[in-house]
């Protein structure tokens, strides 16, 4: 009896180890059987369900190798790729009029040497984003010669027969003996309500110049130039006082290397086309520094473009523009600096009487519903002053590209 009662506690024991190891056993033959399972039913959808999503990331893309371009002079017309035809069996492919081998998807790749790739829906595709941009027709091939590619889009540039932008887009101007004033609202296309009442109000001799934040610029300014009117685009440019006053994330700065500059310039030229020129959003410290404007003066000038600023008397962007030869225009007269009714018709008046006295004038103004409303008043008397309200590119001297 002794020795049945000293056995017991050892057999409880095992009898323990024996039931955990039991259920270890059964719970790994669970989780075995289950992911058995997953696997089976993963392998089954990818046998026989079509999954759209599935499988690799892939791309389609046209590849063509066109034949290099005929020396000036040749009367031979370019050769063109020849129109895409079915797959040829047996490994036959057709070829191009260049003599280059056209593989179809499903072709066998040639061994060797240079083939045409074509993909189905490729054809008709824009050349380029520049292309994409230009308007269809006569105007649009005209447009496109002055377009040129960029990660931002489509930039201004002179055309190969010399045509600069600020020529082809400016407002037809008659000639006249009187004396001729012109005005620049500006800071438009942000304020949508305000972009739309000055649309409403100004006559097309008015030129408009947009910022380029506006969300919808390209629309805007092609609304602007159905309308009649010339426009500018303004480049954000470091005032006095930045960073307290800051134009935006785009401001061109006097601490910046001049290639970031025109990468922040080129950002704001690809924002919309069918502009004359550019004018500074902000700009005071900006336009005097030589060192910083040069740069910038010079890329406007190679992309046919004119500039515009509110006139300065210690800034010297007037000599680094002719320097440049650059187009250069100086907004003498500020419109609205005081918001004032009383002063804003004043500041008119001035204008008025510079063009007069020189023969030419140039002013600038905010779009505030004051400011357009004197506006709208002041131009009704111009005629009996014997003054002229012109567009920007009539009041400005004619300068060729360097």
């Amino acid at each position: 009896m002794a020795d049945q009662d000293l056995e017991k506690p050892l057999k409880a024991r095992d009898s323990v180890k024996a039931g955990a190891r039991r259920v270890r056993f059964d719970g790994v033959l669970t989780l075995a059987a289950a992911v058995a399972v997953a696997l089976g039913v993963a392998g089954a959808w990818a046998l026989f369900v079509h999954d759209p999503l599935g499988g690799e990331p892939i791309a389609t893309a046209a590849i063509e190798r066109r034949a290099p371009a005929r020396p000036a002079g040749e009367n031979a017309a370019p050769a063109t790729p020849a129109p895409m035809k079915p797959a040829a069996a047996d490994g036959a492919h057709e070829t191009s009029r260049e003599g280059v081998p056209v593989v179809n998807p499903g072709d066998p790749m040639p061994k060797a040497g240079p083939v045409i790739i074509r993909v189905p829906g490729a054809e008709g595709a824009p050349a380029s984003r520049a292309a994409a941009a230009a308007p269809s027709g006569p105007l649009g091939a005209v447009q496109n010669a002055m377009l040129e590619d960029s990660r931002y889009g489509a930039l201004p540039r002179i055309a190969a027969d010399g045509r600069r932008p600020m020529d082809v887009y400016a407002r037809p101007q008659a000639a006249v003996k009187t004396p001729r004033v012109a005005l620049i609202v500006a800071g438009l296309g942000v304020g949508k309500e305000a972009t739309a009442e000055a649309l409403k109000l100004l006559p097309g001799e008015v030129t408009l110049a947009f910022s380029p934040y506006a969300a919808d610029i390209a629309d805007q300014i092609t609304a602007a130039r159905k309308d009649g009117h010339e426009t500018l685009i303004q480049a954000p440019m470091e005032p006095f006082a930045y960073p307290s006053n800051d134009p935006g994330p785009q401001t061109l700065l006097t601490s910046l290397p001049a290639p970031a500059n025109l990468d922040r310039l080129r950002w704001a030229l690809g924002r919309a086309s069918g502009y004359v020129g550019v004018a500074p959003l902000a700009g005071g410290r900006f336009l005097q520094s030589d060192d910083a404007l040069a740069p910038v003066f010079t890329e406007l000038a190679r992309r046919g473009l004119m500039f515009v600023a509110q006139g300065q008397q210690e800034s010297r962007f007037a000599v680094l523009a002719e320097q440049s030869g650059l187009p250069a225009a100086r907004a003498s007269i500020p419109i609205d600096q005081n918001p004032d009714a009383e002063a804003i018709d004043a500041a008119l008046a001035d204008l008025a009487r510079e063009a007069k006295q020189t023969g030419a004038a140039i002013g600038l103004s905010g779009a505030t519903p004051l400011a357009l409303k004197r506006i709208e008043a002041w131009r009704a008397g111009l005629a009996a002053q014997g003054v002229t309200l012109a567009p920007l590119t009539a009041v400005l001297k004619p300068q060729g590209p360097s």
